[in-house]
């Protein structure tokens, strides 16, 4: 049996057509969808190279913090390794000093008492109170090299701190001019035994010593609560 396609010959045309326009459509849609292709491929890459960015932007910040943290730190703590040996090297100096002095008075003083020699009397008050304007000029001296390593601290602190620090040099002025108070007036309340007015010079330096410790305190926490927000 023999077959023709004699019949089909009034379609071919629109079969080409119809073919090359699948053809076309094919094409295109390859096209676009290369395209797409590409683009999700570009901005895959894009992403990856955003996210390599922040990883390494996330790790300078770490270590600028790290250094931040560890920098402060230092200087807080050598800061107050500082104030603690003004305070402790204050201490021992004033008992390491004034206890020999006192003694030296009394027995200076109440042996002159007793030989009724009212020369040698006024000569161990005079002594006296040389000696004891020494341990104030040193003591002044301390705190001018408190105040200097105050000023480096400055440098680092929050404005809150600061104000702190403000504070304590105050309270440490107010606490060495009590104690000055007291060195310059205590020989002449021994000669007279005024015990009630030793006792109030004593418990206004008692006073201040207590404020200097609560706003070191203050400081102290504030420095803890800095160093955790870094």
């Amino acid at each position: 049996m023999n077959f023709t396609f004699e019949f089909l010959e009034p379609y071919i045309s629109y079969i080409l057509l119809g073919s090359f326009i699948l053809l076309v459509l094919y094409i295109r849609s390859f096209i676009v969808e290369s395209g797409k292709i590409s683009a999700l491929k570009r901005r895959n890459k894009e992403l990856i190279e955003e996210t390599e960015s922040i990883k390494k932007e996330h790790q300078l910040d770490i270590s600028k913090r790290k250094y931040q943290y560890e920098s402060k730190k230092e200087q807080y703590l050598n800061f107050y390794k500082i104030i603690d040996s003004f305070t402790t090297e204050a201490n021992k100096k004033m008992k390491d000093q004034l206890i020999p002095i006192l003694d030296k008075f009394y027995k200076d003083y109440l042996d002159a008492v007793e030989r009724g020699n009212n020369r040698e009397q006024n000569n161990a008050v005079t002594v006296m109170s040389k000696k004891m304007q020494q341990i104030s000029f040193d003591s002044y001296e301390e705190l001018m090299r408190l105040r200097q390593e105050t000023n480096t601290i400055r440098v680092i602190a929050s404005d809150e701190i600061i104000k702190k620090l403000d504070l304590l040099e105050v309270a440490y002025e107010d606490l060495m001019k009590r104690s000055d108070k007291m060195m310059t007036t205590l020989p002449a309340l021994i000669t007279v035994n005024d015990q009630k007015k030793m006792k109030e010079l004593q418990k206004d330096i008692e006073i201040s010593g207590r404020v200097v410790k609560s706003i070191n305190e203050q400081i102290i926490n504030l420095m803890r609560k800095e160093l955790n927000e870094i």
